[in-house]
C-alpha cells in the first residue's frame, strides 16, 4: 500500500515544484542574456564617441597647415606706379594653385579712375622663397595710359578712349610663409597707343590664409 501511494503521491510532492523551478531558472537565463546585452550596449556607447574624437582630432591634424609651408591664400596690400596692375595704392588676393604657381586679381586707385588687374606668375624655389615671372592683364576706369602725340595714327580708336588696357611681363621675388607674403616685381609695359614700352613696379605685404 505504502509503496502503491507513494508513487501515486510523488507526482503531488514533487510536480509544483519543478512547475515553479522552471520559470525560475528560464528568468535566471534571461536576467543573464538581458545583463549581457545591456553590457554591450553600454561599451557601445561608450566606444563610439570615442572612436569619432579620435577620428575627428585624425582629420583635424591631416587639414592642419605644416609650419612653414607657403600659405594657399594671401591678402596683399600693394602700391607701384601709374602702370602697375593694381594702382598706386591698392590690394590683392593672391591664390597658390599649386607650389610653383600663382593667380593674383586685385584692384586700386589709378587717381583718377579704378585700376583694375590680372595677373599670372610662375615661382622659382623652394622652402617660401622665390623668384618669379609675371604675367598680368590691368586696365584704368577712367585714364588712357600710354597716350602720346601719335597714338592716333597707332590706333585711332584705342587714341580716342576714355579707358585703357595694357599688358605687363616682368620678374620679381616673393617671400611667402605660411602666415606672411612680401612681394615685388618689376615689368615692361606694352599698350595699344604707343610703340614705346613702358615701365611698372609693384610691390607690397600680406598676410596668409
Amino acid at each position: 500500500m505504502r509503496p502503491v501511494m507513494s508513487r501515486l503521491l510523488y507526482p503531488l510532492s514533487y510536480g509544483p515544484a519543478t512547475a515553479h523551478t522552471l520559470p525560475r531558472a528560464v528568468a535566471y537565463a534571461h536576467i543573464g542574456g538581458d545583463t549581457a546585452r545591456v553590457r554591450t550596449l553600454a561599451l557601445v556607447i561608450v566606444l563610439v564617441p570615442s572612436l569619432a574624437l579620435a577620428d575627428e582630432i585624425d582629420l583635424s591634424r591631416g587639414s592642419r597647415r605644416d609650419r612653414g609651408e607657403p600659405a594657399k591664400i594671401i591678402v596683399r596690400a600693394e602700391a607701384g606706379n601709374e602702370f602697375a596692375p593694381y594702382g598706386y595704392a591698392g590690394g590683392c588676393v593672391s591664390w597658390l594653385i599649386d607650389p610653383h604657381d600663382e593667380l593674383e586679381v586685385g584692384a586700386g586707385g589709378g587717381f583718377p579712375g579704378l585700376q583694375l588687374g590680372f595677373a599670372l606668375r610662375r615661382l622659382f624655389g623652394e622652402g617660401g622663397q622665390y623668384f618669379l615671372a609675371e604675367l598680368f592683364l590691368a586696365g584704368n576706369t577712367r585714364v588712357n595710359r600710354g597716350l602720346e602725340r601719335g597714338s592716333a595714327q597707332i590706333n585711332a580708336e584705342a587714341a580716342g578712349a576714355n579707358s585703357s588696357l595694357w599688358t605687363g611681363l616682368g620678374l620679381g621675388f616673393e617671400q611667402r610663409t605660411d602666415f606672411f607674403s612680401v612681394s615685388v616685381a618689376t615689368n615692361i609695359i606694352f599698350t595699344s597707343t604707343s610703340f614705346t614700352p613702358h615701365w611698372a613696379i609693384h610691390g607690397g605685404v600680406g598676410v596668409g590664409f
